[in-house]
Parts: structure tokens; C-alpha cells; sequence
């Protein structure tokens, strides 16, 4: 009995030290990668110069995954992650995926990390794409008198709006969902989603600056 009583405490103690482990491997898409590499692949045969680039961004990509472990980043970390997604992407789909990105550089606080990654993530998987011609995602960073907007807009298939009450009431569906409880809670933050079936989706998050410690 004495024996068993040792060695359970420390059966736990694995139990939760391979959690932690976990939690701090950092989530990488596969899939991503693999089309990735085979685009590279592609362009090596084709143009060696985009190849290139696309390598680097793959290792900028790579590189915020693995060095950024914390909970919360820096929104200009987040922006250049993005950035360098976005890219990939455009090579990888062509016409089919056009970018926009209209960001104000000075504007710098600690978000979530992956957050607003996620959102443009969802719009091009389930927007965008969705199309047979694709389309145009633009991102924006702006300041308006007492308060910082990000918006993410698409011209994708749209949403019902069942699923926008569903993200507004943070029911269960998905990153966006999470976005709004975790930016209110944060921030005090207003999450506004407007979507119409085959013309799009705009998405903004209206963050008071009252409630911001810039960097």
C-alpha cells in the first residue's frame, strides 16, 4: 500500500508535465506546409527568384510559430505573420486570392496571439475559396477619434445570419466566437460582423483606447 501511494502522486505528475509539454508545442498546418513545399518545389523549375521569397516567408512563418510561445504577442508581430501567410498563399493561389492591407504602423499592443491570424485564416478557407473565381481579403488597422478598429473584410460566399447571431452571442462557432469573448474581456472591446450571402463578410473589432497600454 505504501508503494502505491508513492507512486501515484508521480503518475500525475507525468500526467501533468506531458500537458504542459503540450501546451507549449507550438500548432503548425500541415497541410500548409506540404502545399507549401510544393509550390517551392514548382517555382524552382519556373522562377527561381519567387521561390526564393516564398522560402523566406516560409521561414518567417516558421520562425513567429516556434520563437513566440507567450499567450500574447505584439500586433506588429502578429501583422508581419500574417503578412508572410498572406503571401504564400497569393503564390499558391494566384488570381484566385488578391490582398489588400491598409495598416496604420504606429499603432502597437499586446492581442492574443493568433487571433486576428485565425479570422483572416476563416475568411479565405471558408470565404474566399469558396469561390470558383476566389477574390480579394482586405486588412485594416485604423484610428478613429477614441478607440482602434481592425477590419477584416472579404468578398467571399457570405454567412446566414443565424451564424452571425451565433458569433455575436459567442455560441460555438469557432475562432470568431473565441476573438469576441477574448477582445471583451481584454479590452471591453465591440466585435460588429456584417455578411450577406455571395457578396461577403465584413468583420470589425472596435478596441477604446482607454483601455490600451501602447508600446
Amino acid at each position: 500500500m505504501e508503494v502505491n501511494k508513492i507512486k501515484k502522486p508521480n503518475k500525475l505528475k507525468n500526467i501533468e508535465d506531458e500537458k504542459e509539454l503540450k501546451s507549449k508545442v507550438p500548432y503548425i498546418n500541415q497541410h500548409f506546409i506540404f502545399n507549401t513545399l510544393n509550390s517551392i518545389l514548382s517555382l524552382c523549375r519556373q522562377n527561381s527568384e519567387e521561390a526564393r521569397n516564398v522560402v523566406l516567408e516560409l521561414s518567417n512563418y516558421l520562425r513567429f510559430n516556434f520563437n513566440v510561445t507567450d499567450k500574447s504577442i505584439l500586433l506588429q508581430e502578429e501583422i508581419e505573420y500574417i503578412k508572410s501567410y498572406l503571401y504564400i498563399q497569393k503564390v499558391r493561389f494566384g488570381d484566385r486570392l488578391n490582398c489588400e492591407y491598409y495598416i496604420e504602423e504606429d499603432i502597437n499592443f499586446l492581442i492574443p496571439k493568433n487571433s486576428l491570424y485565425n479570422l483572416i485564416d476563416n475568411s479565405i478557407k471558408h470565404g474566399i475559396l469558396k469561390k470558383t473565381h476566389g477574390g480579394t481579403i482586405t486588412f485594416m488597422i485604423t484610428r478613429q477619434m477614441e478607440e482602434i478598429a481592425i477590419r477584416i473584410k472579404d468578398d467571399g460566399v457570405g454567412m446566414e445570419q443565424s451564424q452571425i447571431k451565433q458569433i455575436l452571442n459567442g455560441e460555438n462557432y469557432g475562432s470568431t466566437s473565441n476573438l469576441n469573448s477574448l477582445y471583451k474581456d481584454l479590452y471591453n472591446a465591440k466585435l460588429e460582423v456584417i455578411s450577406t450571402l455571395l457578396i461577403g463578410t465584413y468583420i470589425t473589432l472596435y478596441i477604446p483606447i482607454e483601455y490600451i497600454k501602447f508600446v
